[in-house]
């Protein structure tokens, strides 16, 4: 039996704060001791080597010169936060989601702020969605931001952005990118061009220092979950809607089987996952097993193995080669789940985002083969596995992703999202319309499937 690891830590979706797994120590020096950084540095580089599951999905990438010339470059910081930055550039080269350098917690409080707006990405646009009130007017909700400090959108996130953000997917890195395109030091200036949604241009200068303020805002009404693990309730022509917004506490189980048999009524289903960010995956069958007459296969795993005598043997003997090129792999496979006895069949839309990942793609991994099943939305995140973590000197931490599933036939999705079958891409208009154009989608497809299923009965 395989369990994902449910830990606070697992991703980065949609947060803030950049450094969720790191301890809480107050007193982190200043500026770290050679010895330290060297050592924080090697640490990483070493286990790495040594873990990491998806050194193929980088064939460019040779690991150890960058290793070498990152060397010098964290031996000339000045202080641990820049230090810091220098390993997440590091780190961001391996291009995967669930590898990732942490700060100190004291560390991000003490050098990073923003201004009091908050930004969304969408078909790689950069939409204010959110915006302290006395803002409003010179910042109209839906206005998108096409430069900063005199840079043109695209250039300064690939310069200034994209290099410290670790991301197995293009349309993540854009999106954490723009998210974080405004970080900086506390207090200091940013000037932003923004273009109004009347086509009107501006340049407005904006303060960082939004971090530990409490203000007046609004906002423009985008699609999000109720805040709740669970929610169920009634749509039009006997549309069950559930939302199952996380796979990290069995108490999901216990408030879907308490809906369950009101659930049973429903002519359809949908099933929310867009703002699911994983947990445990046999929560997320236990579930799905409700709504399948077949068995459920999840994904197949595998790991890299290493025997020291065999790699040595490698260099002299064929039948050691694999070992001795770091390519050998334990291989294993999820648990498979029966159908319930008592379960429901209908025409069923799967919501599916950006920020639908881990478990909850290993949901549609399971569901992948179900033929009443519809996903609709945008690719997924794109990244899963099995995280082993480590200490930094200064209070910080970091994981490397130790573990690559794919479909039981083989198909990857690690690294490029799993493609619904109706593609509906986020664009700035969407979100400025307040719509929520996907579930609106699912629920005309299923009264379409509701009247053809009537019609042939």
């Amino acid at each position: 039996m395989i369990k994902k690891m449910v830990l606070v830590c697992v991703l980065l979706i949609g947060s803030v704060s950049l450094s969720v797994c790191a301890k809480e120590v107050s007193n982190t020096a200043n500026n770290l001791s050679t010895a330290d950084k060297l050592y924080g540095l090697s640490l990483f580089w070493k286990e790495v080597s040594y873990n990491f599951a998806f050194f193929d999905q980088v064939p460019d990438l040779d690991f150890d010169n960058a290793y070498r010339e990152t060397i010098p470059k964290v031996l000339a910081t000045k202080t641990t936060y820049v230090y810091y930055r220098e390993l997440m550039k590091f780190n961001a080269l391996l291009k995967d989601g669930h590898t990732n350098i942490y700060l100190p917690k004291a560390l991000a409080a003490k050098h990073i702020d923003w201004p009091a707006l908050s930004i969304t990405e969408a078909d790689q646009k950069a939409v204010v969605t959110e915006v302290k009130s006395e803002l409003q007017a010179q910042i109209p909700l839906g206005s998108t931001i096409i430069a900063v400090d005199g840079v043109d959108l695209e250039t300064h996130l690939k310069a200034n952005v994209m290099p410290y953000i670790a991301s197995s997917t293009e349309h993540i890195l854009w999106n954490n990118a723009v998210r974080d395109m405004l970080k900086g030091k506390p207090k200091t200036k940013v000037n932003i061009t923004i273009k109004a949604p009347s086509g009107e241009l501006s340049d407005i200068t904006l303060v960082r220092d939004s971090r530990n303020q409490k203000f007046d805002k609004v906002s423009l009404k985008l699609p999000s979950s109720n805040g709740e693990l669970f929610e169920f309730k009634w749509l039009d022509n006997k549309i069950a809607y559930i939302a199952l917004n996380g796979f990290h506490d069995e108490k999901l189980v216990e408030l879907f089987n308490a809906a369950y048999e009101e659930i049973k009524k429903s002519k359809a289903l949908i099933i929310d996952l867009r703002f699911n960010g994983g947990g445990n995956s046999l929560i997320a069958a236990e579930i799905l097993s409700h709504f399948t007459n077949e068995d459920l296969k999840g994904s197949i795993w595998k790991t890299r193995k290493h025997v020291a005598a065999y790699k040595a043997w490698g260099v002299y003997f064929a039948e050691y080669k694999e070992y001795a090129l770091d390519n050998v792999w334990e291989s294993g496979s999820m648990e498979e789940f029966k159908a319930k006895d008592n379960n429901h069949i209908v025409p069923t839309y799967v919501l599916i985002g950006r920020h639908t990942a881990s478990a909850a793609e290993d949901f549609l991994i399971y569901a992948d083969t179900l033929a009443h099943f519809t996903t609709i939305g945008e690719k997924t995140f794109g990244s899963t596995g099995q995280p082993i973590f480590f200490d930094l000197p200064g209070g910080g931490s970091f994981r490397v992703c130790t573990k690559r599933d794919t479909y039981p036939d083989g198909r990857e999705f690690v690294g490029y999202g799993i493609t619904p079958n109706v593609m509906i891409h986020r664009t700035p208009e969407q979100l400025s319309s307040e719509s929520d154009v996907v579930l609106s989608s699912a629920i005309e497809g299923l009264k379409r499937k509701i009247s053809t299923e009537q019609v042939i009965q």
